[in-house]
């Protein structure tokens, strides 16, 4: 089992969407309802789609630029997001990800899945031409900020969308992926979670702290340079930045060491959790019905998975998973 701080989340959140999420989806399974589950896997909002795009952007098209220490020209970059917006809408509204041998290693940046595709009839226009812009004022707003020049002045090497892993107590497997992590010759590195919410109101330091356990644990990656190793160990001394790229605000964060072993505290109470309800069984062994459901109506409202949660036909190994919300929304 790997614990990341989206599945962890999802978890908490609710325990059944995990279950479809992390074990029941599957791209190789002949079982229909493991091979739906994987398909609706894929499926995102119009809000989780712009800050997809926004990811990409940086890392595919501003992060180059910034390794040889200068920052794109605004025109460069936004014709490289319309055109990643326009290439995904076509994958995405042509449903190109049930297509038989396509894979997201294979669409590349192009695989893209929209949830009202799947369930609302076709993307809201008026959400679709919020969302183009908010990708646009989100890209300015970097692409204008004294941040982003000094970090191409300063930044000895950086990543972008790099994973992490290591193992927390030798028995917990934790990943993660940090937006970006700036290494520079003289000072720790400086992790950053880029954020693009129209209300941006949440806090971060969690997320940014478990990124900076990941990569003080993690075997560092061949392409690290030497002067991380003076830091690597010290977790509570890397820079922790939140940006809030729509608002255009900026929140640096830091840990204490005891704040370190909060947070292995929290990674291990979590990992914990999905292992003892899954107790290492495969797919077959499963009970489902020991997988708790949200009690939150918004939250199986909006759920990618709720085709299969809701329908009382799926395989009868599901079927314990229909009774508490089945019908609620009908």
């Amino acid at each position: 089992m790997v614990w990341s701080v989206s599945k962890g989340k999802m978890f908490n959140q609710c325990q059944r969407k995990w279950l479809y999420y992390e074990i029941v989806a599957s791209a190789t399974s002949s079982d229909p309802i493991r091979k739906e589950a994987y398909y609706l896997k894929q499926v995102q909002s119009i809000a989780a789609w712009r800050g997809r795009i926004v990811d990409i952007v940086i890392s595919d098209k501003i992060t180059p630029f910034l390794r040889t220490n200068q920052v794109p020209k605004k025109d460069q970059v936004f014709s490289f997001a319309e055109n990643l917006i326009e290439r995904q809408l076509e994958f995405g509204k042509e449903k190109r990800y049930r297509e038989n041998g396509v894979t997201k290693s294979r669409a590349g940046n192009c695989f893209c899945a929209f949830y009202d595709i799947e369930y609302n009839d076709g993307l809201d226009n008026s959400s679709l031409e919020s969302a183009k812009h908010e990708v646009k004022q989100a890209l300015f707003n970097l692409l204008d900020s004294n941040f982003i020049q000094k970090i191409a002045n300063e930044n000895e090497y950086l990543l972008s969308q790099r994973s992490l892993r290591f193992k927390l107590m030798d028995e917990h497997n934790i990943t993660c992926t940090p937006d970006m992590i700036v290494f520079f010759e003289d000072q720790p590195p400086l992790i950053i979670d880029w954020k693009v919410h129209t209300f941006g109101n949440s806090d971060a330091w969690l997320q940014l702290g478990i990124y900076s356990l990941a990569l003080s644990r993690a075997k560092p990656h061949k392409d690290f340079p030497e002067s991380f190793m003076s830091y690597a160990d010290r977790p509570d001394s890397f820079g922790l930045l939140e940006y809030q790229l729509l608002k255009n605000i900026q929140r640096n964060y830091s840990l204490k060491k005891e704040d370190v072993l909060d947070i292995e505290d929290h990674i291990f109470r979590s990992s914990s959790q999905m292992n003892l309800i899954t107790k290492g069984k495969k797919f077959e062994d499963l009970d489902f019905s020991v997988f708790k459901t949200t009690r939150r109506p918004q939250v199986c409202g909006r759920c990618q998975f709720k085709k299969l949660c809701w329908d009382k036909e799926s395989d009868s190994r599901l079927k314990p998973m229909q009774q508490t919300l089945f019908g609620m929304f009908k």
